[in-house]
């Protein structure tokens, strides 16, 4: 079976949906003590706003 691997580059208007959506669950992770998921998640954050200062 072939698969074909393509990949998405998201507009700017999903990159920003996309961090605040994260952000959001990131604090919620935090306020519940899950200090490890809200890092893992802070660090996708990140990468994403590093994207977005990239591209402008």
């Amino acid at each position: 079976m072939n698969h074909i691997v393509t990949e998405h580059r998201m507009s700017d208007a999903e990159l920003r949906k996309a961090i605040k959506t994260l952000q959001s669950r990131a604090d919620d992770a935090r306020r519940r003590g899950a200090e490890d998921d809200a890092t893992r998640i802070e660090r996708t954050v990140a990468d994403y706003r590093d994207e977005m200062s990239r591209r402008h």
